[in-house]
């Protein structure tokens, strides 16, 4: 049996933590003696430290377990400004993810994506984590400090967070004194034990820029265009497009060896709509989805990070309808497409 946290999920445990971490303002404290910092006061000092940073470069060694098993995933981590890139090696697999100035991007072992880092789209689970995704209500979360301790002679706080929710999860974090850097972070959540240790994290280096792109052998991006108006989108790609009766704000075009995707940002009715059409040969992820029928089409629609999405192909090409609302809501607006 191996442990229930799946390999996607491993990509996104550093900033599982960092998340933890910026969700921690307003939390409560439970513990502390007198004369020790509290344990919110170290957090935030953390959080601060690594949020004030003009880059971050660091790796860690994650180990999962179920008291059946064991797995472990080295992870490198660097970013710079609004550019990010990480790195995940299992055994057997090596997953990267990353956001440039242009697209986000994800390379896994038979899967690769890319694209515009502006688009309210994530094509399927594969993209790099999204903070707001992962971040938990102040009012479920305690905080504790516990006291000095050290991890390879380091002098450190030693803090416990406690998130009460859904499924209570308590993590123990060492903190560097000197610098409020990360040391370890051991997590229970009643099924799994997750332990982080972090290497030599460094602030402030310098991060060449292609260190955020996609690696060129597996997913190379040839172009990224953006158009204020319908007319101008159309006008610039082979693809018939579908447009919606609502407000259009602006619309990318990607542009791969293998793949063209555009994705149209519109408002309609106070609601955020992307309609994304692709020649991509990858499909959609259907899990959990609901058959629909479309102005004709045999359509899914699932829900996704808290977005609706409605999608179907029709003669190589992808069509998705993307609102920040409920599944009725985007096949309402899907079958309002012009098409």
């Amino acid at each position: 049996m191996r442990p229930t946290l799946g390999g996607r999920r491993r990509i996104a445990l550093f900033v599982v933590v960092m998340a933890t971490l910026a969700a921690l303002t307003g939390a409560a404290i439970t513990g502390g003696q007198s004369g020790q910092p509290s344990g919110e006061a170290v957090l935030n000092d953390t959080r601060d430290r690594y949020a004030n940073a003009e880059s971050v470069v660091t790796s860690a060694e994650i180990t999962v377990s179920n008291g059946t098993a064991n797995e472990t995933t080295t992870v490198e981590f660097a970013a710079a400004g609004n550019q990010s890139r990480t790195v995940a090696t299992t055994d057997n697999a090596t997953y990267r993810a990353g956001v440039n100035e242009t697209v986000a991007w994800y390379v896994g072992p038979n899967r690769t994506a890319a694209w515009d880092r502006e688009s309210a789209v994530r094509p399927g689970r594969n993209g790099s984590a999204s903070l707001d995704a992962l971040s938990v209500d102040d009012e479920n979360i305690s905080v504790a400090y516990l006291r000095e301790g050290s991890d390879d002679g380091t002098d450190a706080h030693v803090v416990e967070v406690t998130h009460d929710g859904d499924r209570t999860a308590t993590s123990t974090l060492w903190i560097a004194q000197s610098d409020s850097r990360l040391l370890r972070v051991e997590t229970t959540d009643g099924t799994n034990r997750t332990v982080v240790d972090y290497g030599d994290t460094q602030f402030n280096v310098s991060v060449h820029e292609s260190t955020f792109d996609p690696p060129a052998d597996r997913l190379a991006v040839t172009s990224v265009e953006r158009y204020d108006t319908f007319d101008a989108v159309q006008a610039n790609t082979s693809l018939d497009l579908p447009s919606l009766d609502a407000t259009f704000r602006e619309a990318s075009v990607i542009r791969r060896s293998s793949s063209t995707t555009v994705a149209q940002q519109y408002r309609a009715d106070g609601d955020n709509v992307t309609v994304v059409s692709s020649t991509s040969d990858r499909e959609f992820e259907s899990a959990n989805a609901t058959a629909v029928t479309v102005n004709g089409h045999t359509a899914n629609v699932t829900t996704t990070r808290d977005r609706a999405v409605v999608y179907w192909r029709t003669d190589g090409v992808w069509t998705a309808v993307v609102v920040d609302g409920s599944e009725d809501r985007a096949v309402e607006l899907a079958r309002q497409l012009d098409e």
